[in-house]
């Protein structure tokens, strides 16, 4: 049965649902159909063009993501959500000071928003600026718990301003979330590849490699995850696996997974590192 008669038609309402339904799969590329079919039928529908911006950004067009998630918060200022996904955008692409601009925009209403925190928190990261980093990584587990993405925040910035205690206890506590998730989804490789990241940042790099192994043993082609707030596909599972085996001079198989990336996305850039 198609999905729009599973949620009532052709309409735009169906199409957007079809598309939440795509994206939480992984099919990003359907999803991303779905909410312009929604579009076309609704002009108005802010909430498809966000979950399109968002689309477009997990498949790696970028632009095409900054520019609908720019217009959607021109026409909806006060839709948070949206700003915190075009800061994410802008950050994915380098543009360290848009993406600033769009936390702090958040965060001058809101200044207890979790999520702009940790945005904020990671556009300081980004730039070296490990001690600002940390400080609204802290800021944001206070307003807004203990989650993986504070949790993960804290322990790398941690690690790199030689909190070691804090490191060691914030990584901690990520692997043990995510083990949780993971204990409920063994046949997704989202709860590997975020234990390889966890692993990675610990440099407990056999490990890394075997989480980010099994990950890639659970993905299907052309899909695209996300958990946690982190994103990723087949060729950043294979990028951290080269990464790995770099770690562990195994160079031989590291560029074999160069190769492999080469096939796939001969512009990503640990591609280059890896060859």
């Amino acid at each position: 049965m198609p999905t729009s008669e599973i949620f009532g038609g052709d309409n735009a309402e169906s199409f957007y649902d079809e598309g939440l339904t795509a994206s939480l799969t992984g099919d990003v590329s359907a999803a991303a159909m779905h909410f312009e079919s929604a579009i076309r039928l609704d002009t108005s529908m802010a909430a498809a063009y966000h979950q399109l911006g968002k689309c477009y950004a997990r498949l790696g067009q970028v632009k095409r993501a900054v520019d609908i998630l720019g217009q959607v918060t021109r026409k909806r200022p006060k839709l948070s959500a949206a700003r915190i996904d075009l800061g994410s955008t802008l950050l994915q692409i380098g543009n360290y000071e848009g993406a600033k601009n769009s936390f702090q925009h958040v965060l001058n209403t809101e200044p207890g928003n979790a999520k702009a925190l940790v945005g904020l928190a990671a556009t300081e990261f980004a730039e070296g600026s490990w001690d600002a980093a940390l400080e609204h990584a802290g800021n944001a587990q206070v307003e807004g718990g203990a989650n993986f993405a504070t949790l993960f925040m804290l322990g790398r910035a941690a690690k790199l301003t030689g909190d070691a205690e804090l490191s060691r206890s914030s990584l901690e506590k990520a692997d043990k979330l995510i083990e949780k998730y993971q204990e409920m989804n063994e046949e997704k490789p989202e709860g590997n590849y975020l234990r390889g990241e966890i692993a990675f940042v610990g440099e407990n790099f056999p490990k890394a490699l075997e989480f980010y192994r099994n990950a890639e043993d659970r993905i299907k082609p052309g899909r695209f995850y996300i958990a946690y707030g982190e994103s990723f596909g087949i060729v950043d599972i294979l990028a951290k696996q080269g990464l790995c085996y770099q770690r562990l001079e195994n160079m031989d198989r590291a560029r074999e997974i160069g190769e492999r990336i080469r096939k796939m996305n001969p512009d990503h850039p640990i591609c280059k590192a890896l060859l």
